[in-house]
């Protein structure tokens, strides 16, 4: 036994002794490359999500879910060996039932020869000032690179990091780049927002973002997405190419009675012509034996079909509908809590909403 401990301990000593550590990389501030998926340039931070000119009149729950760097993303291109990342957190957030990579962390991907995001690893939070790599001793090859931010916390200050002998600098290809095309914007809950994933790049929009070498804004807001006047208002500003609305599981009956019609009008008659999902509410695994859930659940989206039914009667030929059959898979098994997703819940969404997001 001590002979295959002291054998394991040799394998690893290279890494240990040899691996670069986030001190040693030279720093570029992320403002100086590319950020993408965000729906506007006058946000209150530079890394946050809603337009600042709407402060005073949107919840304040509503606005500080919006400093929220979930579904943003920086693209860069290097020939580094090796990269990193140092960010300073607006909260240093922390959640009982989702992991912290996800709430506060970084992760990477960088762009294959076949044109392909692939996740080459994540910069694990370490304080309100986090620094940590992201992967190392890669050969030097000029490759393009995206770094997702956090999805439950805020960033005031983000960094990339790469060793003495690499350059960096924008993205050489324009896949996936800020203006190549329209974007598909996402309203939705804690669910949109990221809710549990284990990192960034795993909430559906981003899953979807990568496929489609597309922009995917995420609009997101945990417990509050409730069709607010002012949110019809942000949405509708966003010149995208598609619109999901995926905020049932944050509305009663009552709130969609009360709200759902005018929010639906007023931004199929500002985009006439651009197709609008309207999602129906996921089924929750607990609606199995919770009778009062599953009730709730049964009201909100025969209410929410019906409402489609009468606005495509109205003239409004630009709305879709997703039912919720099969959303997240049948076996119930892609939640932590059975109601907010895991990665594998994520996967199976993405999957599900590009059959629908025809270009």
């Amino acid at each position: 036994m001590k002979r295959v401990f002291f054998v394991m301990m040799f394998a690893l000593m290279p890494a240990l002794v040899w691996g670069q550590k986030a001190s040693e990389l030279v720093y570029t501030d992320a403002r100086e490359l590319m950020l993408i998926n965000q729906g506007f340039d006058n946000t209150e931070l530079y890394y946050s999500r809603l337009p600042a000119d709407m402060k005073d009149v949107t919840r304040k729950a509503v606005w500080d879910l919006g400093l929220n760097s979930a579904g943003l993303a920086v693209r860069f291109s290097t020939d580094a060996k090796a990269i990193g990342a140092k960010w300073t957190l607006l909260n240093n957030f922390n959640m009982a039932h989702m992991a912290g990579t996800g709430i506060r962390g970084i992760d990477l991907y960088c762009l294959d020869e076949k044109d392909t995001w692939r996740f080459i690893g994540t910069a694990q939070p370490n304080g309100k000032e986090s620094s940590n790599v992201f992967v190392r001793n890669m050969s030097g090859q000029m490759r393009d690179y995206m770094a997702y931010l956090p999805l439950y916390d805020g960033v005031i200050c983000v960094e990339i990091g790469v060793d003495s002998s690499a350059v960096i600098g924008m993205p050489q290809s324009n896949l996936l780049t800020k203006g190549r095309c329209k974007p598909i914007l996402f309203y939705g809950t804690s669910i949109t927002q990221g809710g549990c994933a284990s990192r960034p790049g795993m909430v559906y929009t981003s899953i979807i973002s990568r496929e489609r070498q597309q922009e995917v804004i995420n609009l997101g807001f945990s417990g509050n997405a409730r069709m607010d006047k002012s949110m019809a208002e942000i949405v509708a500003r966003v010149d995208a190419e598609q619109y999901v609305i995926d905020c049932l599981p944050n509305c009663t009956t009552q709130i969609l009675r009360d709200s759902a019609y005018f929010f639906l009008t007023y931004l199929a008659e500002k985009h006439p012509d651009k197709p609008i999902f309207m999602v129906e509410n996921v089924i929750f695994s607990y609606a199995l034996v919770d009778v009062k859930s599953r009730n709730d659940l049964i009201e909100k989206n025969e209410y929410w079909h019906q409402l489609y039914k009468r606005l495509r009667k109205e003239g409004y030929r630009n709305l879709r509908y997703i039912p919720a059959k099969n959303l997240t898979g049948k076996d119930y098994e892609g939640s932590v809590d059975g109601a907010h997703q895991t990665d594998l819940g994520f996967l199976r969404m993405a999957k599900t909403f590009l059959r629908y997001l025809k270009k």
